[in-house]
C-alpha cells in the first residue's frame, strides 16, 4: 500500500481509496470514501495562527500511535493505495495539515508520503506543501524572488499578503507576511498570485 495526500477536489483514479482527514466533507461528495477523524485538526483550525496551528496539530499527532494509524489506513483501503484528503488545493499556501501528516509519518516510520498529482499520463511524486527536506531528494535551489519583493495580493478570504523575501529555512520558497503572520509559498503560488514589482 502506498499512501498519498491530495485535495477532495483533485481527480484520483479508482485504484486509490479516498480517506478524509478533514473535519468535514464537501457537500454532495460521491460515496465510497472513508474517514479518519483522529487525523482531522481540532476546533482551533480556523482561529489559530500558522505557528499555533502547527504546534497544536503536532501535539494531537503525538497522542497517536503511527503504526496503528497506518494499519487503519490499510484496513480502510483494503490494502490498496490510499490518499489522505483535505480541502486545500495543491497550489494553495504550504499551510496545510495533510503536509504535517506526511512529515509525521516520515519522522516516525520513515514513510515517503507525497502529494498525488496527474502530470501527463502518470503519477508525479511530489509534495508542494512540505518543507524542502521532505519534498525533494535533491538540494533545494534558491528561489529568485527579488522581482516580487514588496508585491501585495489577497488570499481567498481577502486578507492581504506581502512578499518579503526568501524563506531562510526553505530557500526554494518565498516568505509572505500579513500582519504578524508569516507563510511560506511555492514558486507556483508566487507566480500565480503576485505580480513582479520590478
Amino acid at each position: 500500500m502506498r499512501i498519498f495526500t491530495s485535495s477532495w477536489f483533485h481527480p484520483l483514479p479508482s485504484t486509490i481509496q479516498k480517506i478524509g482527514v478533514s473535519r468535514g466533507t464537501p457537500r454532495g461528495y460521491a460515496a465510497g470514501y472513508r474517514k479518519m477523524p483522529e487525523l482531522a485538526p481540532g476546533p482551533w483550525f480556523k482561529t489559530a495562527s500558522e505557528r499555533d496551528y502547527k504546534q497544536l496539530y503536532f501535539e494531537s499527532l503525538a497522542k497517536l500511535d503511527p503504526g496503528r494509524i497506518v494499519a487503519k489506513m490499510h484496513d480502510l483501503s483494503a490494502g490498496k493505495d490510499c490518499a489522505l484528503l483535505c480541502y486545500e488545493a495543491p497550489t494553495d499556501n504550504q499551510y496545510c495539515h495533510r503536509a504535517y501528516i506526511s512529515v509525521w509519518l516520515k519522522e516516525k516510520l520513515g514513510l515517503e508520503v507525497f502529494e498525488y498529482s496527474l502530470e501527463g499520463q502518470g503519477c508525479a511524486w511530489r509534495h508542494p506543501k512540505l518543507p524542502a527536506q521532505y519534498r525533494q531528494r535533491e538540494q533545494a535551489q534558491p528561489l529568485h524572488v527579488a522581482p516580487y519583493v514588496g508585491a501585495v495580493a489577497p488570499d481567498a478570504q481577502g486578507r492581504l499578503w506581502t512578499v518579503v523575501g526568501i524563506n531562510p529555512e526553505q530557500v526554494d520558497q518565498a516568505l509572505v507576511r500579513s500582519g504578524e503572520d508569516n507563510r511560506s509559498i511555492s514558486v507556483d503560488v508566487l507566480q500565480s498570485r503576485f505580480q513582479p514589482v520590478s
